[in-house]
């Protein structure tokens, strides 16, 4: 809390009825009385206006002043303002408030404008004994302001008065600096706090049509403006995305600004740093908005974007000059927040629209795949059936070639009916409408059936088999029929990726969770770490599809790319888990590949 201020005597007063040395003495003791106190009291204010307004009010009182006034020169340099007054001066020279130029000519405004003290002495209009003195606040090379100070007396200032006064404005500059250094830091530390949390709260909107909205109305709690516009690039003009202040907001809405040769907006493309200007009136081709009040200020700050300037924030204020440099570092800083944030949405927005079209797409390739397997099936029905009738016929009994024509159609049309039945399988799972019948089932069993059933495949291309803990393996709750396909598919994908004359190895077991797990380990390629989660797609394939040979079985062979997909959603629908482990894919080293199954005891769900 600062300190109160206590009335002292005049020290005319107090040495009016002593000797003149006496009263001498006595003036120069209250004058550094005085002076102490003024410095004690200097220490303890951090507001630059507080600090000169005690501080004038102590040295009138205190030295027996008739006016003693503190001026301060502004940022821009072009004025002197009277911060603090305390006695009476005369008309309104003593209001603070009072803004006078530095060229005006006064004593004060050449005290702060050359750093030069000034002294006269005389008598007023009334003829009244006057003298006064004006004193620089300076600091270093810098003049903050100055100290002036009157007094009833003709004569100019004692030496030693002027020396205890040159003393005070020295410390009054300082505490004036050290209390602007300390309302900075205050202001700079709040100020980033301020943006930190805007910046958290811009970067958590994702909605593009909203945001612009949300940057204006933060900003006024940073730099407060008359009028506020989010302008971006549009091929070669400004187009008006959001905006406050505006008097007829359809109209501003409609406002598309040409960018030409000579335009302010190229600027801050070139520098990529906020530009202010103190009166747009005086700028040369400067376009103002017919409907729009003039508003003589301007401050644009750029969107940057991966050090592209993507649009402006353009800020406005009604009185000329009534920006500076530190409300620019404050729009351009928050500018930067503001560009991340657009960027964020603008991402955003085009992902979701990216996600929705992929999604349309593969909700038509899902219809696709369910009419093209329902309309496919009818006329392969047909065509297996007529040509299993024509192998019964006794007119090709002796006939070698055409039973050999009639056993390649039959194969074909047999491999397309299983590729029929897949689409339509993988149909079923997207639309969840693939219907599980749960009975208690040997798993082990099953598995070894679908070993059998791809025996001959495996001798033809000397592949080994080993089966190991199948047997053991006990009863559970699951679809015989779907498991049939779900280890007929990973015991395919097995054998079409491991070369001639190696082995692939099927186990199970009972794990700790109350599952049974079935592994299918192959000597093949091997999967790359980037493929294995998209193998489980539909229709995806690895490597060349046009480098694969044909036939189901055939090392690298062809196929639609639904057989792992199928795999995986008859998995899921029995509440389990399936997932492949791989070191990686390499064609001479073979490092190969293990499919992991694992499946509830007990039906779940």
């Amino acid at each position: 809390m600062d300190a109160a201020i206590e009335p002292q005597p005049a020290p005319e007063r107090r040495a009016a009825d002593l000797p003149q040395a006496d009263a001498t003495l006595v003036r120069t003791a209250v004058h550094l009385e005085t002076t102490s106190r003024v410095g004690q009291q200097l220490t303890t204010l951090v507001d630059p206006e507080d600090l000169l307004g005690q501080v004038v009010v102590m040295i009138q009182g205190g030295f027996g002043y008739r006016f003693v006034g503190a001026w301060r020169v502004t940022e821009k340099g072009d004025c002197a303002v009277l911060s603090a007054a305390a006695g009476q001066a005369g008309g309104e020279w003593n209001a603070p408030g009072l803004r006078l130029p530095l060229d005006s000519g006064r004593a004060v405004t050449e005290v702060c404008r050359t750093g030069n003290e000034h002294e006269s002495a005389g008598s007023t209009e009334d003829r009244q004994p006057c003298a006064e003195l004006v004193l620089p606040l300076r600091l270093g090379d810098k003049v903050m302001g100055a100290l002036e100070l009157r007094s009833d007396r003709g004569e100019v200032f004692s030496r030693d008065e002027r020396l205890v006064l040159q003393m005070l404005a020295g410390q009054i500059a300082i505490a004036i600096r050290n209390a602007q250094l300390y309302q900075r830091e205050q202001t700079r530390r709040h100020l980033a706090e301020s943006l930190e949390e805007i910046g958290r709260e811009l970067s958590s909107s994702l909605d593009l049509e909203e945001l612009p909205g949300r940057i204006l109305e933060r900003l006024a709690t940073v730099v407060p403006y008359e009028r506020c516009s989010v302008m971006l690039q549009d091929g070669p003009a400004l187009r008006v995305a959001s905006q406050r202040g505006f008097p007829d907001e359809g109209r501003a809405k409609d406002i598309r600004i040409e960018i030409l040769p000579d335009d302010i907006y190229l600027q801050l493309v070139d520098t990529r740093r906020p530009l202010w200007l103190d009166d747009v009136t005086q700028v040369p081709g400067w376009r103002l908005v017919e409907w729009l009040a003039v508003n003589r200020s301007w401050l644009g700050a750029p969107l940057i974007v991966k050090d592209r300037v993507i649009g402006m924030i353009s800020v406005t204020r009604r009185e000329a000059g009534a920006f500076t440099a530190d409300d620019a570092l404050l729009a351009s800083a928050f500018a930067s927040q503001a560009a991340i944030a657009l960027e964020n949405a603008r991402l955003y927005g085009e992902l979701n629209h990216a996600y929705a079209t992929l999604e349309q797409l593969d909700k038509t390739k899902s219809r696709f795949i369910e009419i093209a397997g329902h309309e496919l099936r009818t006329p392969l029905t047909v065509i297996k059936g007529y040509t299993q009738v024509l192998q019964t016929l006794p007119v090709f009994h002796g006939d070698e070639q055409a039973r050999t024509l009639l056993d390649g159609t039959l194969s074909g049309v047999s491999r397309l009916y299983e590729i029929v039945n897949s689409m339509l399988d993988v149909s079923r799972i997207d639309s969840r409408t693939l219907q599980v019948h749960f009975e208690p089932i040997w798993i082990g069993a099953v598995v070894m059936q679908v070993c059998a059933n791809f025996a001959a495949a495996m001798r033809e291309r000397n592949l080994t088999l080993i089966t190991w803990g199948l047997e053991d393996l006990p009863r559970v709750e699951a679809d015989g029929d779907l498991l049939l396909k779900l280890f007929s598919h990973l015991l395919v994908n097995a054998i079409k990726y491991t070369p001639d004359e190696g082995s692939i190895t099927v186990t199970g077991a009972v794990v700790d969770d109350g599952a049974v797990e079935i592994v299918v380990i192959d000597t093949g390629i091997g999967i790359d770490a980037a493929h294995q989660e998209l193998i489980f797609e539909r229709f995806y394939q690895t490597g060349e599809v046009s480098v694969h040979s044909s036939g189901k079985t055939k090392f690298k062979g062809g196929g639609p790319g639904l057989g792992l997909a199928i795999a995986r959603g008859i998995t899921q629908a029995h509440g389990g888990r399936i997932w492949v482990e791989s070191p990686g894919c390499d064609e001479a080293s073979c490092p190969g590949s293990r499919f992991h199954v694992r499946l509830p005891l007990r039906r779940t769900g």
